[in-house]
């Protein structure tokens, strides 16, 4: 795990964000999963937590089993993990070799 719990973490393209068993963290913008629902970046950048409130579609399982055991009121999110990319600073590319 490498930027779990990290916000302003900077990864390459490929580093394992999270691993879970039940998809607690969604993938964002430039994050992929993977079949063992392994989040990973796809591009170099900086790691974004963000909680979107999250409404489920009117005649889902979800909102059939979810919604009815929440009190009145409750307001469910999902989390999702971003990546933002950018260059690293500090780095440099090799053109050539002398």
């Amino acid at each position: 795990m490498a930027a779990l719990g990290r916000q302003c973490a900077f990864v390459h393209a490929g580093n394992i964000l999270a691993t879970q068993r039940l998809i607690r963290w969604h993938p964002g913008a430039h994050v992929g999963m993977g079949r063992n629902k392994t989040l990973y970046a796809l591009e170099d950048g900086i790691v974004r937590y963000t909680k979107e409130v999250f409404v489920p579609p009117p005649h889902s399982s979800e909102s059939r089993d979810v919604i009815c055991q929440l009190p009145k009121g409750a307001v469910l999110y999902k989390t999702f993990i971003s990546v933002v990319p950018t260059r690293e600073v500090g780095s440099f590319k090799l053109v050539t070799m002398l």
